[in-house]
């Protein structure tokens, strides 16, 4: 073969591997936009990462993750806790411990791998600082290609600020030891949750409403929400909040895509995005799946037998690692490790008080939460459990010392249906076991979650406790907050997303929409049809509100019974709730026409907020000499101010627009943000000082800043 043959043949092979990963880049990341929007929050958020233990059920998942890294299961060496006792959260199943949130970890167990692997090339604090560094050149470099940047200008100074960073990281290094790079991986697998929450939120808005909508929502979830606040932190929240933001962005997808195969692919992606939230968290993704189905079925197109099919088989795949390892430990495919009984004090979150296991263990609080102080708070064995597959056994029985003598428990197939079967194939009679035993939950299961539901359904005519939980937290009554020492470190959910004022105008919106509707058919003299009303009817945009409402309302009302409670820190049992009311924000036109019409605006107010935000906040900290809970509820407090400012920013622009320029609107709803941001920041550096920071250089500077 010619010499020239070759090279060209090489050539060629580039360029298609080229072609592919553009491709592949596109479908990831939708634009290069995208992909800077995901960057950036990487490094953003990365910047103030502390490797440590915030909540101390992150020891039971932790170790775990260790296990799930070997290969394991059960766990195999308690890494980070010296006593069982200090790890709420694990549970014992015929002599051996499992931890829970298996498909939250999984996603984890490679970022364990890149690490370890790569710390026998560099000391771990240098590489985590090698790594952040490489991320924000490529994030300059990147960056540098958009529109409206002068690319030698931009490499030139991104560069440089780049590099000073990392030289700064380098000469005040210290030790970090490599057995810390598991709980590291940790943390880094829900800061890149966060960022790709970020980034799936601009792909939805950028669909429903163009870039530039949908860039500002992206920054907006990253910096401006409590994503932010817990991207660092490894709890399944954020994990789930990107995962149900993804559920309605393919549901979307869906719902504008004209071709059928298209829009069959989506449809199914959807119920697959839902279906693997059960591997996480098996209660919350029962009513995630199950509100997409009902809102799916009336508003789809078609509903053929070829259709369902697909999706179910979408949905049963997605969930077959949640059955698999239900099935591996306990041998029910319908009892994941948080039915079994626990180990360390407190108790598991929704459990009866007659739960198997849990007699004398259970404390019969709230969420069962251990000290830990401020910052070091913890949810103990059921804060975060929460969920309908925790309950009794349905037949009956009980198991002691960690082993079950029920068949649905035993792991052994040691159920009346294996004893009549022995002349059966050796497969057929294990599968009849998984069947039976599975079945002996349902009626549990069911029982259960209707009684969630009915639970937080009976709280809604408390305004006293919504208020609690939705607008002003404090000092409440019979919340027990010894486990923070007694500080008041938990805030409402509008104090922790006060861009959740801009929801003042909907009743507005609302009445404009019903006189419109009430003009038209007036005006066509018609009466409305059955036909007409039908949600199958409704525009793809509706149909996506459609179902971000009946998911906000679903996701919060299974949790109303369970709030208020300590240690929430920003009302985290609802935190999938949260870029769902982010969208909500988004869809208000004056919301949007600012982010259309003044981005230029809207943007340097954002930042100049932050500046505000930090500065009003540190000064109050520092002429006041708060404590921690104080300064958290000044924080708050200002928080709401700019709430109510941006609420009237956006209801004046809907009201009177002659009067409520687009820029008073940017304004008005930067402030909430930057305000918002500033408490991403402090949380990190000033509020809640755990571990040791990922960064030497961010230690060093936030030594200059108050210790509360």
């Amino acid at each position: 073969m010619p010499l020239s043959s070759v090279f060209s043949s090489d050539a060629f092979g580039r360029e298609v591997l080229r072609t592919r990963l553009r491709a592949f880049g596109r479908w990831l990341f939708g634009d290069r936009y995208g992909l800077v929007l995901w960057l950036a929050l990487l490094v953003t958020l990365g910047g103030t990462w502390r490797i440590g233990v915030f909540i101390t059920d992150t020891y039971a998942t932790a170790n775990t993750l260790v296990a799930l890294s070997q290969g394991s299961l059960a766990v195999t060496e308690i890494r980070y806790s010296l006593t069982l006792g200090s790890q709420p959260g694990l549970h014992r199943f015929e002599g051996l411990l499992y931890g829970r949130n298996y498909g939250q970890l999984a996603v984890a167990v490679p970022f364990v791998w890149l690490l370890e692997g790569l710390s026998v090339l560099a000391d771990p604090r240098l590489l985590l600082a090698g790594l952040w560094s490489g991320l924000g050149l490529v994030l300059v470099d990147q960056t540098s290609r958009l529109p409206h940047f002068d690319r030698t200008r931009t490499l030139t100074a991104g560069s440089l600020a780049v590099a000073v960073l990392f030289t700064g990281t380098l000469l005040t290094a210290t030790d970090l030891p490599r057995d810390q790079l598991a709980l590291a991986a940790y943390q880094l697998s829900t800061l890149v949750a966060a960022a790709t929450a970020g980034l799936v939120f601009y792909r939805l808005l950028s669909l429903l409403h163009g870039r530039r909508v949908g860039l500002a929502g992206g920054v907006a979830l990253g910096v401006a929400t409590p994503v932010g606040f817990w991207a660092t932190l490894p709890k399944r929240h954020t994990f789930v909040a990107m995962l149900t933001l993804a559920t309605v962005y393919a549901f979307a997808v869906s719902r504008h895509r004209t071709d059928g195969r298209g829009a069959l692919r989506a449809r199914a992606g959807a119920y697959a995005l839902a279906g693997f939230v059960t591997w996480t968290h098996a209660f919350e993704a029962l009513f995630l799946v199950a509100t997409l189905a009902l809102v799916d079925v009336l508003t789809a197109r078609s509903n053929s037998p070829r259709r369902l099919v697909v999706i179910g088989l979408a949905l049963l795949v997605a969930s077959t690692p949640m059955l698999a390892t239900n099935y591996a430990i306990s041998g029910n495919p319908a009892e994941p490790p948080r039915l079994l009984p626990n180990v360390g004090g407190g108790d598991v979150e929704f459990v009866p008080d007659n739960f198997p296991g849990a007699g004398g263990e259970a404390t019969g609080d709230a969420g069962g939460e251990s000290a830990g102080g401020p910052g070091g708070e913890s949810d103990g064995a059921g804060a975060d459990s929460g969920g309908g597959d925790e309950a009794t056994d349905g037949s009956g029985t009980e198991s002691s010392g960690g082993t079950s003598s029920s068949a649905a428990g035993s792991g052994e197939g040691s159920s009346a249906a294996d004893s009549a079967t022995d002349g059966q194939l050796p497969l057929i009679t294990p599968a009849i076991g998984a069947v039976t035993a599975a079945l002996s939950k349902a009626d549990t299961i069911s029982g259960f979650t209707v009684g969630a539901v009915a639970d937080g359904v009976g709280v809604l005519d408390d305004p006293e406790r919504l208020a609690a939980i939705f607008v002003r937290s404090g000092n409440l009554p019979g919340v027990n907050n010894a486990a923070n020492d007694y500080e008041t470190i938990d805030l409402a959910l509008t104090e922790a997303m006060p861009l959740l004022g801009a929801f003042a105008v909907f009743p507005v919106l609302l009445g404009r929409r019903l006189q419109r509707r009430l003009g038209d058919a007036r005006a066509a003299s018609e009466q409305p049809t059955l036909q007409s009303l039908s949600p199958s009817t409704l525009s793809p945009t509706r149909q996506t509100d459609l179902l971000v409402a009946a998911l906000a309302v679903v996701m919060t009302v299974i949790y109303l019974s369970r709030l208020p409670l300590h240690s929430m820190l920003t009302v985290r049992y609802i935190h999938p709730v949260v870029p769902l009311a982010a969208y909500g924000v988004a869809r208000i036109p004056a919301v949007r026409g600012a982010a259309t019409d003044a981005p230029r605006w809207l943007a340097g107010s954002y930042l100049c907020s932050v500046g505000l935000g930090l500065l009003v906040v540190l000064g109050g900290v520092l002429a006041l000499d708060l404590a921690v809970g104080e300064a958290v509820q000044f924080h708050a407090l200002a928080n709401l101010a700019t709430a109510a400012l941006g609420a009237s920013a956006v209801v004046g622009r809907t009201v009177v627009p002659e009067r409520v320029s687009e820029r008073t609107t940017a304004l008005g709803l930067a402030l909430p943000a930057g305000f918002t941001t500033a408490y991403v920041f402090l949380g990190a550096l000033v509020y809640f000082r755990y571990g040791t920071y990922a960064f030497d250089l961010v230690r060093v500077l936030a030594g200059s800043l108050p210790s509360l």
